[in-house]
């Protein structure tokens, strides 16, 4: 892998960092709580956030990896891991949980996140990053033993 990784890449490693974060704190909230949240009748059952935790979790930690070695791939699974995201959180929030005041907080916050993302992921360097790296890997496991 190549040893100087641009700040766009940096930027996604973060962003992927704080969604597996978040997933991995959702899944342990749902498992410690499971009994208020049903006990309650939340609006959101606890094996439901218990489930998408544990996705959002482990698709991290994958997006991590291939981040970290430098699979081509990983930077339009990113955008695609982010995209996806904003839509669950959007969805919860409009139809599953009361109406909150943070409404433009909210709006900027997806719109930053989403500008970071699209700006990183088809950034010039983050593809030359990405493409080296892959390229590197690949002429590593096709040179003869010597």
């Amino acid at each position: 892998m190549l040893s100087q990784r641009p700040f766009g890449v940096t930027l996604l490693l973060w962003v992927v960092l704080s969604l597996s974060a978040w997933g991995a704190i959702r899944l342990l909230a749902a498992w410690r709580w499971w009994d208020v949240l049903h006990e309650f009748n939340a609006s959101l059952s606890p094996l439901y956030l218990f489930i998408t935790g544990a996705i959002w979790g482990v698709a991290g930690v994958v997006l991590l990896w291939s981040m970290w070695v430098g699979k081509a791939w990983s930077r339009m699974a990113i955008l695609a891991s982010v995209l996806l995201w904003l839509a669950e959180y959007w969805i919860e929030r409009l139809f599953f949980q009361a109406p909150r005041a943070n409404l433009p907080f909210a709006l900027i916050l997806s719109a930053l996140l989403l500008t970071v993302t699209f700006t990183s992921t088809l950034n010039r360097h983050t593809k030359i990053f990405f493409t080296q790296s892959e390229e590197h890997e690949q002429s590593n496991e096709h040179s003869a033993p010597a």
